[in-house]
């Protein structure tokens, strides 16, 4: 369940982004999940990425993590309500309170039980970089929105746990260059990206994701773009030295599933 405001950019957001989230659970705190893919090659007919998910570090280090199935994200809907991601922790790649990992585990547990993902993804295209991010912290407070999940279910709507929510408030960089989150986030918030409208022109804009919630408390640290794009250059590298590559995808252009 998505909020749905008279926002242009929260509608631009909640159509074109809304299915890049999933829940996440470890011990008893809630957080949020989301998909990103890095660019490797783009061509008229396909697109090369790597998928990673991307969320903060404090979900990442337990040896069980519970990532909820949303039903809009799945062709023929799976027998169970989440995925148990075991002993997990040493695959994560981490810095400065996020961390990555290739989505191959999520794509090989959907192959073995006979189902397919069908997403949207934060891409090369709308994830910021270093020069954007620093363009869109340039002039003190910018508007912007988080897209997470709550920590409590919708009882009375089946199949609707941890509803989906976006929130709207400001990002700005500290004196001592801590980029914040201007605001309260609700509990569940800590791992959503984060979004901001790129001005391009006098009645054009484009939506950008400066980064993402490392904490959901009041005024939370974000994690900005530049940094993931530097983590997952370092999983990339490391995974290719020591096992290869299993989260090497192929998508036709506008191709989500």
């Amino acid at each position: 369940m998505s909020v749905v405001t008279d926002d242009p950019m929260g509608d631009m957001i909640i159509e074109r982004l809304s299915r890049c989230t999933h829940p996440v659970k470890v011990g008893g705190r809630f957080g949020t999940a989301f998909l990103y893919n890095e660019l490797l090659e783009s061509t008229p007919e396909t697109d090369r990425v790597r998928e990673w998910v991307v969320t903060a570090d404090q979900f990442t280090r337990d040896p069980l993590l519970e990532l909820r199935l949303r039903p809009e994200l799945i062709e023929l809907a799976p027998s169970a309500d989440y995925l148990a991601l075991i002993h997990v922790e040493g695959a994560w790649t981490r810095r400065a309170g996020v961390g990555v990992l290739s989505s191959w585990v999520l794509h090989e547990h959907a192959d073995r039980k006979g189902w397919r993902w069908r997403t949207q993804e934060v891409t090369d295209g709308i994830a910021a970089t270093k020069q954007q991010v620093q363009a869109v912290l340039a002039d003190g407070e910018r508007r912007a929105w988080a897209l997470g999940h709550f920590d409590y279910e919708v009882v009375e709507v089946p199949g609707e746990p941890r509803p989906q929510g976006l929130v709207g408030a400001s990002v700005t960089r500290d004196p001592d260059g801590v980029v914040r989150w201007r605001g309260e986030l609700p509990e569940g918030f800590a791992g959503a990206p984060v979004f901001v409208a790129d001005q391009l022109g006098r009645r054009e804009f484009a939506m950008r994701c400066v980064g993402v919630v490392a904490s959901a408390d009041r005024n939370p640290t974000i994690v900005t773009f530049d940094i993931i794009r530097e983590l997952v250059a370092r999983a990339s590298n490391s995974a290719s030295r020591t096992r290869g590559w299993r989260g090497l995808l192929g998508r036709r252009r506008g191709d989500h599933t």
